[in-house]
This record gives structure tokens, sequence and C-alpha cells, in this order.
């Protein structure tokens, strides 16, 4: 069939010039896009700079490298001695491909090259043990004497009577080394329960994220499992959370994705009987998606994951427009006049604008972001269909205006909604809102992984005391002295709080780069160790007097070990995701990483002690990211409020006292998603408000049709098919199980059902009700 009469079409230079621009798009997409996709993955980073903590996000990025980059594993067998090693062996051959790990520690030899001795053996004199210090502070050392002398003739001991005597730096690094691991038959294990498992430590080659990583990892584990039937394997890491959270999208796309697809297409096909009809409606989509990152990412440089998320559900209202102008068209044939079609669409257009751009008044730059990227895709979706699909040669099946009239016929009423009654409903639900409604922004709640492996997760950290960096102190100083000073300082409130079992252990920098004034102390007090209790050491000894002076020389040449030397030893080399350095605003800065902080009640004595010390704040990264969510949240909904009232102000212009029933769609469906989360006892969270806002898009667009084309069949086919088609797009996503989806779909499903419902329920009478 040939295009429309040039009466309904628009210019064709116009169309054109829409085409220059789209080739402008790509072309700089592609150079934009050159080195990947530019991403922000940093919830911090929607807020204003003065607000994004820098040194906070710095720390919390240490901290969390570590978990991200290794993982563990707990085996437990009937024969370890032949488990262990096939383990090892599954995760090292790679067969002939790159290597699956840059390491793997699980022999006692795999330590063998992480002895500290040499790079500390000038410091050994200013390293200290508590238990040390206080023998020598109570008799001047006098008790050491008989331990070191035992040590000197014992058959598995190497002391050296000139560096080392009394022993000082192995029984510094014992307290530092010991631990639940223990070596057994060659392995490193640890007991649990009465019964003994294998440890494996492993440090991958490549991101916890790269679907190639999880793939070979999780079947060399799958493997395994199925060789040894009877093991028990523990595992702790991110790779196996995220290769968890793929496995489940994987299963969720062929179902779940695939069925709104074909659903999507097959309602399409039979309402409009063409496949070319099919990929027009789908054009404006693409168009929009290509201007708005185009310029989102021109405009800001980088693209938010959270923006993407945003803009593309919001994107779904563009389809709208070009349903109605195929609606309309299918059913008027040549007689179709654009003219008449376009106060409604450019009115669906303009209120989304307005809601979207009074976002960009915000000083939050990542709700700028959103806002821009929503708007420009609507913007160019619209262009799209008022310049393209006009001079496009699409069939127009007569089954479709059977069907628009049938279906119009089939679902007339003689319920209608009165001002009134909806203002009772109103209250009675805005109450119900009020008393039940509430928010749980954490980010907990949107955890995808297993039960399971969270189980998993929480038996290996506890037993092997390890962390995953979410609760620490941050700690400044004006310079190295004064941080390490104190660090030092919250040793003994910490200590107390482990014995109140607030927390389970601690770690920092000061436990073992002690502060300069307490090196010099620990000096002065082997210099009094080594008058004499030495003499008599080596009295007892049989050794030359002589050697007491050769070690009373050394003591001369003892520096004070500094951070960044303590970092560069074998041991140290853990602690550096601890350590800061310089701050932005002058200083030091380092952190304390809290093992086994209980969520809540367990909190409060651990901020009461950061608010007592100056330079000291607590940080849980859990809570602070779930408060950023809620902060977002917020953000949005208040200005999205201001949006609406503008736009309520604007449409009564037009439509007087009719205005209530453009503005019912989308506001009473949005209630009643809010009302129906109360009932039901559904905390609210950011992901649900993203569906809210489509359900806001759809129901304006809905309300502006419905008073602009009252009784026309094609008006109602077009608001039933949006509502149908993005039920099927977002609605179905309430039947995920990962549970940032779930919100998105279930607020989708009921808000969009509702507006369906409600306008339903506004669609005039024969006689054209105006109340």
């Amino acid at each position: 069939m040939s295009p429309l009469p040039n009466a309904t079409r628009t210019p064709r230079y116009l169309a054109w010039a829409w085409l220059i621009v789209h080739v402008l798009c790509l072309v700089t997409l592609g150079w934009l896009l050159r080195d990947g996709l530019p991403a922000d993955t940093r919830l911090t980073a929607m807020l204003p700079e003065d607000r994004q903590a820098p040194l906070v996000e710095r720390a919390s990025a240490k901290l969390g490298t570590s978990f991200e980059d290794r993982f563990v594993l707990l085996l437990h067998a009937d024969d370890l001695s032949s488990a262990t090693p096939a383990l090892a062996d599954a995760l090292t051959d790679a067969n002939g491909t790159a290597p699956r790990l840059n390491a793997l520690v699980w022999r006692d030899t795999d330590l063998i090259d992480k002895d500290p001795r040499a790079a500390l053996d000038v410091y050994r004199y200013r390293l200290l043990t508590p238990a040390i210090r206080q023998a020598i502070d109570a008799d001047g050392g006098k008790s050491l004497i008989a331990p070191a002398l035992q040590a000197l003739f014992s058959p598995v001991a190497s002391p050296d009577p000139v560096r080392d005597p009394f022993g000082l730096l192995d029984a510094w690094l014992e307290e530092r080394t010991q631990g639940r691991v223990t070596p057994r038959d060659g392995r490193l294990g640890i007991d649990i329960d009465g019964q003994r498992f294998d440890l494996l430590i492993g440090e991958l080659a490549a991101s916890p994220y790269a679907p190639d990583a999880q793939q070979r990892l999780t079947t060399a584990l799958a493997d395994f499992k199925a060789a040894h039937p009877e093991a028990t394997l523990l595992r702790s890491g991110l790779i196996f959370h995220a290769a968890a959270g793929a496995e489940q999208a994987k299963q969720e796309m062929s179902t779940i994705g695939l069925g709104a697809l074909l659903g999507l297409i097959a309602v399409l096909l039979f309402v409009f009987r063409s496949a070319k009809v099919l990929l027009a409606l789908l054009l404006p989509l693409g168009s929009g998606l290509l201007l708005a990152l185009t310029s989102t990412l021109v405009l800001f440089g980088s693209l938010h994951l959270l923006t993407l998320a945003f803009g593309a559900s919001l994107i779904g209202i563009a389809i709208d427009y070009a349903l109605h102008l195929q609606s309309h068209r299918a059913i008027a044939g040549r007689a179709f006049r654009l003219r008449a079609l376009l106060p409604g669409l450019t009115l669906g257009l303009i209120s989304s604008l307005v809601a979207y751009l009074a976002q960009t008044l915000t000083p939050l730059p990542g709700l700028r972001q959103m806002a821009v990227f929503a708007a420009l895709g609507l913007l160019g979706a619209w262009l799209s269909v008022v310049l393209w699909l006009p001079h496009l040669r699409l069939p127009i099946s007569p089954t479709t205006a059977h069907l628009a009239t049938r279906w119009e016929h089939l679902t007339r009423t003689s319920w209608h909604l009165t001002p009134g009654w909806v203002g009772v409903v109103v209250m009675l639900m805005l109450a119900l809102c009020v008393w039940r409604l509430h928010s749980d922004d954490s980010l907990r709640l949107l955890s995808s992984s297993p039960d399971a492996l969270l189980e998993q997760e929480r038996i290996v950290q506890r037993h092997l005391g390890n962390d995953t960096g979410t609760h620490y102190l941050l700690v400044r100083g004006d310079d190295e002295a004064a941080l390490l000073a104190r660090l030092a300082a919250l040793h003994a409130p910490l200590d107390r709080l482990q014995r109140q079992g607030v927390i389970n252990g601690h770690a920092d920098l000061a436990d073992n780069v002690p502060p300069p004034t307490q090196q010099n102390a620990n000096l002065a007090r082997v210099r009094r160790l080594y008058q004499a209790p030495l003499d008599t050491l080596l009295a007892r000894a049989g050794l030359p007097k002589t050697l007491a002076e050769r070690a009373r020389a050394r003591l001369d040449a003892s520096p004070v070990l500094d951070v960044a030397t303590w970092l560069d030893t074998p041991l140290g080399e853990a602690q550096q995701r601890l350590w800061l350095g310089k701050t932005p605003h002058g200083g030091v800065a380092a952190t304390v990483v809290l093992r086994g902080v209980e969520d809540g009640a367990g909190e409060g004595p651990l901020r009461a002690l950061a608010e007592s010390r100056s330079g000291v704040t607590y940080v849980d990264r859990i809570e602070r990211l779930s408060g950023l969510l809620g902060e977002l949240r917020t953000h949005i909904a208040e200005w999205l409020t201001l949006g609406l009232i503008l736009l309520s102000a604007a449409l009564t212009l037009r439509y007087r006292h009719r205005t209530w029933r453009v503005l019912l769609p989308p506001l009473g469906a949005t209630l009643i998603v809010l009302t129906s989360f109360a009932v039901a006892g559904i905390p609210l969270n950011v992901f649900s408000q993203l569906g809210l806002l489509l359900v806001l898009g759809i129901g304006l667009d809905a309300g502006i049709f419905n008073a602009e084309h009252p009784r026309q069949a094609a008006a109602w086919l077009a608001i039933s098919l949006s509502t149908l088609t993005s039920l099927l797009a977002f609605g179905l996503l309430a039947f995920s199980a990962t549970p940032a989806l779930h919100y998105l779909g279930l607020t989708c499903l009921i808000g969009l059902a509702a507006v369906w419902g409600l306008v339903y329920l506004l669609r005039p009478g024969p006689r054209g009700d105006a109340g």
C-alpha cells in the first residue's frame, strides 16, 4: 500500500534531516564506545560532589578488592589426601587454555616464600609482644632468661645469640601468624565441629564478573563434585555470587524474557497482521535509545548503569506514540490525517517531558542524568513517529479495524466514575498508605544470591575470621605518626567491645607498625634486657661474653619501622588494603576493619566510639549504600511531584473541568500500587519507584488520548495495546527471582492493569459524559 497522502505527512526534508541526525549519532556513539561503554556503577556518583565522600569511597573500594579478586574453598572428604589434590588439579588444569587462576594456595609449601624474617630483621628490637613488654617492665627481663635458654638448646629452634638471643622477632611473628589454619600432611586446613576441612585459596586471573571465568570455575567445581559425591564443599567469594546471579538471569531470559518477547510479537501481529508494521512500531524505540545514549555520553562523559535501567523502562512509553498513530491509520485508511492526532501526541510528549525534566532542577547530578536520558529518549521516539512513520509503506489489514470496533463494543460499560466517589476512595487509600506503607532500601533486600550460598559464605567467614570490609572505622591523622598513635589508642576500647561480644575482632596497621613513640619505648626496654639479663643468659649457656657486646652493638642500627616498609613485607602485603595514604585535604588515613559486627543494635557502641574520638568515622558499607538508594528514591519522588503539579496546571488550561479524567489514570494507578503494597506489607524501594515512573508515563498518555479522542475505537485499541505490551515487557518481571527486577515488575503489573481499568471506567458513554 502506498504511503499516506501529503496532507497527512510532515515535509519530506524534515524526515531526511532526522535521518542525518541519526547518522551523526551513530558515528559519534561509535567513537565514544571505541574503548567500551564508559559506565559508572558507584551509587555515590548520583550525589552532589560535596556528598560523595571520596575518601570513604576509596576506603570501601580498597577493602572490597581482596574479596573480589579471591575465593576460598573448604573441603571435607573421607580421603582428603587424594580429594584435595584432585580439587587443586581441577582448578589449575587449563586444558591447553589460559590459566584459570593467578595463584592457588593449599599446601604448607605455598607459604615458604612468605617468610617475613629477613625483611623485618633490623626492626626486631622495636617490635615487642605485650607479654615481653610486661616482663621487662616487671623485672627487667629476668623472667625471659629461662625460656630463652631453653630455646638456645632446643633441637627444633634456631636461635641466633647475637642477632636475637631472646627470640623477640619469633615471638612477635608467632603472635601475628597464629590462627585456626594449621598444616597437616603438607596441606592447609581447619577444624570445624570436630571435622577436618582442607583450605584452598584462589587468586582470580580475571574479573569475578567475567562470564568465562565464572563458567570455567563453576564447571571445574561441578565436575569435581560429580566425581566426589561424598565430599562437602563450602565456598566463599564474590565470583560465586556473581555466577549465581548470571545463571539466574540467563534462566529468566530464556523463560520470562523470551515469553514476554513472543507474547508481544504475537499480540502485535494478531492486531496488525504484518511483520513490516511490527518492525515499524519498534523503530521509534531504537531511535529514542540511540539519541538518548549518544547525547547523555556527550553531555556527562559517562553513563551510570542506574540511568540505563531508569531510561530504558521509561522509553517503553515511546511505543505508545507509534501504537496510536498506527491504530488510527489502520482504521481511518486514506482518510487518516496526522494533524488530528498531533495534539494528543504532542500533549503526551510534553506531559512526560515536564514530569521528568523537572528533575533536572535537582542538585543531584545522577538524577539530572537520568532525567535527561529519559527526556531525550522520549523526544527521539516522538520525532521518529511524526517524521518517519507517515512516510513508510505499511500494509493495512481490514482485520485491524474490525478488531478495534469489536473490542470497543465488548468493553462498553454502564459503570462510570464520578468525582465524588473518586474523592472518597482516594481519601481512604491515602489513609491506608500513611498507616501501613513503609520503605526498605536495604541492599540485603535486593540480594539475588541463593540462601545456601549465603550460608556457606557465613560459615567460611566465621571460622576463618576473615571479613569482606563491610564494617570499618575510617581514621585520619595529620601525619603518619599521629595516625598510628590514633590507631593504637583504639585498641583498648575495641578489645573491650570484643570481650562484650559486639565484634569478633579487628585489624589495623598499628597492630604491626606501632607508633614511633611506642617503638622508641620498646627499643629502650630491649636495651635494659640486653644488660644484666643478657649477660646471665650467655653465662648460663656457656657462650663467650664477647657475644653480648656484639648483640648490643646491633641496637644502635635499628631504624623506626614505617608503614611503607611494613606493606612491602610478605606479611604486610595482606594489609595494603588498610592504608589509604594521603587524603585530598591533607594528612593521611587508614582503616580499622571490624569483624563479626551484628547489624542493628550491635552497631550502636561502634558509632558511639567513633563519635567520641577525633578523626574517627564509623562506616557500614551496606547501610551507607542503602541510605544512598533511599535518598535517591526520596529525591525522585519529590521532584516528580513538582513536575506533576506543574503538569496539572498546564493540563487544566486545556481540559478545564475534565482535567481530573486525564490525571486519574496515572495518579490513581500509582495510588492503587501504593495501597496494594501497604495492604500486602511490601516495602517501597527505588526499583519499585522506577516501575511507578513507567506507570505514570503510560497512564498520562492513556488519560490524554482518552480525553482527546473520546468514543473512538482507534484510541481505545491503542490504549489497550499500550498497557498490554508494557505488561508483557515489564509486568512479567514480577515473576523474576532477581529482587530488583521482581519489584520493578510487580509495580508495573499492578499499576498498568490499574491504568487500563481506570481508563475503562472513565470512557465517555454514548452521549459523551463531560463531567
